[in-house]
């Protein structure tokens, strides 16, 4: 499935719907751009079958598959159209497989969904249908991979967390990472 946004704020998706990712009330396929919000719209980030989008308000919106959590809603039930996960202070969105990540304004890194190799950073491997904060302050950026997160600190750090079996996480190891560890100092 693709998401894009126009100038304007609004939200078009299209493609694959078979768990309501495009987030247009259906599970139909849509093989030309369907319009799914209007304006306001500032940031999207699409998983394997779940969509994320941040609006100018701050507030984070899901919609799509939720087998693992990873809407955040607090269920794990596939939502079709867009689900208000959190009202306000939202800066920037990750999504990866069947994870999400946030981060708030207060520089604050929160995530959810699948954590079967720890891609959550919360220092378990236990799945979470709503969002667990990670770390309270210094976070500036955030990425999701497949079975994996990396996040910036605001001293220029580089961290990485989840599925380490290739050595994606950096750190000279193969060893999953159930919480953040640095992988290049500032």
């Amino acid at each position: 499935h693709s998401l894009f946004l126009k100038s304007d704020g609004s939200l078009w998706a299209m493609g694959k719907n078979s768990n309501g990712q495009l987030g247009d009330g259906t599970t139909t396929q849509r093989n030309s751009p369907v319009q799914v919000v209007a304006s306001g719209v500032t940031q999207i980030s699409i998983g394997w079958e779940h969509s994320l989008f941040l609006k100018s308000d701050g507030s984070l919106w899901a919609m799509g598959r939720n087998q693992y959590g990873q809407l955040g809603d607090g269920t794990t039930t596939n939502r079709t159209s867009p689900v208000q996960i959190v009202a306000s202070g939202v800066t920037q969105i990750a999504a990866g497989t069947f994870h999400s990540l946030f981060l708030k304004s207060d520089g604050s890194l929160w995530a959810m969904g699948r954590n079967s190799n720890g891609q959550l950073g919360d220092g378990t491997t236990t799945q979470r249908n709503s969002p667990v904060q990670i770390l309270a302050s210094g976070a500036t950026q955030v990425a999701a991979g497949e079975f994996s997160s990396l996040l910036l600190k605001s001293d220029d750090s580089l961290w990485a967390m989840g599925q380490n079996d290739k050595g994606q996480l950096g750190d000279g190891t193969t060893t999953n990472r159930t919480s953040p560890v640095q992988v290049v100092a500032s």
